[in-house]
């Protein structure tokens, strides 16, 4: 291939969706040369200018770009040999007018000193805003310049620019074409521009006619308008498609620079075509191209990408503030809403054997007086019995009858009633005097009867075993006094101290560790997902991609700087957890500290791969809420995983943070290390979803690189 021919594409095609958008396409561009590409919206400009950038490849055919196949090792494509600006603005809105062109400049291996030599000829050329400006504080028509600006900083070999002039002030745009004939003159240099105004490419030396995926003409202005005999271009456009919509179109006129060898052939190999190809040149020798990894990593453009991270990170306050700030309000929330003692649960008292009265100044001394060897006489127990519920957990209501008492529980007026007998305490020294010779009035009439709303089961249970726990204490009371040995009044079941964990422990302490493990999973995948996109969606992605950035370097760089912040993040939850409100592990918190430190790498590769699958946003927000309802359900964190069906626990245990979450809890209250092995099999579960979701995350770069 000659030197001098910049761009060559042969019978190249390339189709979406069975519609062709580049059909039976031919196409050289020497270099030294202004090239007008035109044609309207959709007719395929921009998705050629995707396959001679390497972002995009033809279905068949060959393209050759400055010598080279694009995408293989030593042809600068993607890379610093080309400055492209594509139609979006594709700028850090986070950039000063002066980080945007010394971040491209960077990419492309140039100094700092160079890229500011340049930068202060295109701020006078291109009256660039001030350069401490914000780029998203620049208007629409600064913004481009700014970005045509970018493409130019680094005097690439081959300058492509995407409709540059949109927008542009006429006495600009005419210094913008006066300086790109300057470029081509003097630097040899190749321009493809796109443009909507099909007059001013009169200055180009030499002019494609796109239309429907098909090039209808190529050749300079002059030849056109002679062909046609007309004076405007935009007549020659019409004449053309005319003939194409009435299948009269003549063969595409081209006009061949002479300087291209045409004694040069080119055949490629189907089955290679993904990893080399092979040229075959005038002597026959075979010269093998590999294509290059997406996997490299430069430390320049690395650099480069972690300094345009750091910026978008501490100069958007709100964002910042947001990620810093909530996993700490979570994680207080939890601390302060869940797990903490019941308060205040309103309970009707019904006290039948003391109407008139409601207790007051009752004593505990002389309500059970014993006589004889196994008798006890009793006094006023209900009062005594209502002593005992004076617990925070109840707020006690005394109403007049059973009735009322009822029906402000259907009325939701209180929670629950309790009922005691006129003769509650005759009937209980009955029943406690005479044992199996009780009468069946005196048994009914000695029962307290309770009656709860179990609509709310939480609360219902809670209340249902606190009177349980209170009527046990307030029988062992009275054994006391009547001289009997206490111990016939407690349950005939012993529970001793526990083997791990403290009894009446608080929920708190069992729901820790799956509550920290899933704000740190959902921490790190809010963070990742929403970065990344950003940089995709506003077109920063595609562009660095076109100056040489690999897939690599950018999954590299904003693991580096989000790994960071995740970082900070588990060390407030640990702070707020075990400094503040003073929670204490029997096991070793460093051991605590890593485990949630992998859920949030873990969330971290969620979060890339959602950025990487996620068209807009809200597919991104959909992505990240199917994925957390269903794993914090199933992980045992709600419920536990023995009431659910065999086949769903299997299907719980595999999930990122089921088993994690077990073996947390194993090291928080059994004081277990990683070498147990109910312990490090959370480490292994953690692990094997990390090399899944990355492995996905990389199969699927390869296909967007």
């Amino acid at each position: 291939m000659h030197q001098n021919v910049a761009i060559s594409v042969q019978n190249a095609y390339k189709s979406y969706d069975k519609n062709y958008i580049l059909e039976n396409f031919c196409m050289k561009v020497p270099r030294g040369c202004i090239y007008g590409l035109l044609g309207a919206s959709g007719c395929g400009k921009t998705t050629l200018l995707s396959c001679i950038v390497g972002r995009k490849k033809f279905n068949s055919g060959e393209l050759w770009v400055l010598g080279g196949k694009p995408g293989t090792v030593g042809s600068g494509v993607p890379g610093p040999k080309v400055g492209f600006m594509p139609q979006e603005i594709a700028l850090v809105g986070e950039f000063t007018v002066l980080d945007a062109v010394f971040y491209f400049g960077r990419l492309a291996n140039k100094n700092d000193s160079e890229i500011l030599a340049n930068f202060m000829e295109l701020k006078q050329l291109l009256d660039l805003p001030p350069d401490d400006r914000y780029v998203k504080e620049c208007s629409g028509g600064q913004q481009r310049r700014v970005s045509f600006a970018a493409a130019l900083i680094h005097n690439p070999e081959l300058l492509i620019l995407d409709e540059p002039t949109v927008g542009v002030d006429p006495i600009l745009r005419e210094k913008i074409w006066n300086y790109l004939g300057e470029l081509t003159q003097k630097k040899n240099t190749a321009v493809i521009i796109t443009t909507h105004y099909i007059e001013e490419t009169r200055q180009a030396n030499l002019i494609g006619l796109l239309r429907g995926g098909k090039l209808l003409a190529e050749a300079s202005p002059n030849e056109l308008l002679a062909k046609f005999n007309t004076s405007s271009l935009e007549e020659v456009f019409l004449i053309l498609s005319q003939k194409q919509e009435a299948g009269i179109l003549e063969n595409t006129l081209q006009s061949r620079p002479e300087e291209f060898d045409s004694n040069l052939s080119i055949e490629s190999l189907p089955e290679e075509k993904n990893r080399s190809i092979e040229v075959l040149t005038k002597t026959n020798k075979k010269v093998k191209l590999k294509s290059t990894s997406s996997m490299t990593i430069n430390p320049h453009r690395a650099k480069a990408l972690l300094g345009k991270n750091l910026k978008q990170f501490y100069r958007n306050t709100s964002g910042l503030l947001f990620l810093l700030f909530f996993p700490l309000l979570e994680i207080l929330a939890f601390m302060l809403g869940i797990g903490r003692e019941i308060r205040g649960i309103p309970i009707a008292i019904v006290n039948d054997e003391n109407k008139n009265k409601l207790c007051d100044g009752f004593s505990v001394n002389g309500s059970a007086i014993p006589y004889g060897y196994i008798n006890c006489h009793f006094h006023n127990l209900s009062c005594r019995f209502i002593s005992f519920l004076d617990d925070p957990m109840l707020d006690m209501i005394y109403v007049d009858s059973f009735h009322e008492a009822l029906t402000g529980i259907k009325h939701g007026k209180w929670v629950g009633a309790i009922h005691i007998s006129e003769n509650y305490t005759a009937a209980s020294e009955e029943r406690f005097n005479s044992g199996p010779d009780t009468t069946d009035d005196a048994l009914d009439s000695s029962q307290i009867k309770a009656y709860l709303d179990m609509s709310n089961r939480q609360i219902g249970y809670t209340i249902k075993y606190k009177l349980l726990d209170l009527y046990m204490d307030f029988q062992k009371s009275i054994f006391k006094d009547c001289d009997f040995e206490k111990k016939f009044a407690e349950k005939p079941i012993n529970f001793l101290d526990p083997v791990y964990g403290v009894d009446g422990e608080h929920f708190t302490e069992y729901l820790l560790p799956g509550v920290v493990n899933t704000i740190a999973y959902f921490s790190g995948t809010l963070l990742t997902s929403q970065i990344i996109l950003t940089d995709r969606l506003e077109g920063v992605w595609d562009r660095s991609a076109v100056a040489g950035v690999t897939a690599m370097e950018i999954t590299i760089t904003h693991f580096i700087l989000q790994f960071t912040l995740l970082l900070v993040q588990n060390l407030e939850i640990f702070l707020v957890a075990f400094l503040f409100f003073e929670i204490s592990s029997v096991g070793n918190l460093f051991t605590l500290y890593f485990f949630i430190v992998l859920e949030g790498i873990n969330g971290m590769a969620l979060g890339f791969w959602i950025s990487i699958v996620s068209s807009n946003y809200t597919m991104a927000n959909i992505l990240t809420c199917g994925a957390f309802y269903p794993m914090i359900l199933l992980c045992g964190v709600i419920w536990p995983l023995e009431a659910q069906p065999k086949i769903l626990q299997f299907v719980s245990n595999t999930l990122p943070f089921t088993i994690p979450t077990q073996s947390f809890r194993n090291v928080f209250m059994k004081g277990w290390g990683l070498g147990h092995y109910e312990v490090l099999n959370g480490v292994g579960v953690g692990v094997l979803w990390l090399i899944l979701v990355i492995s996905i995350c990389i199969f699927k770069l390869k296909t967007i690189q």
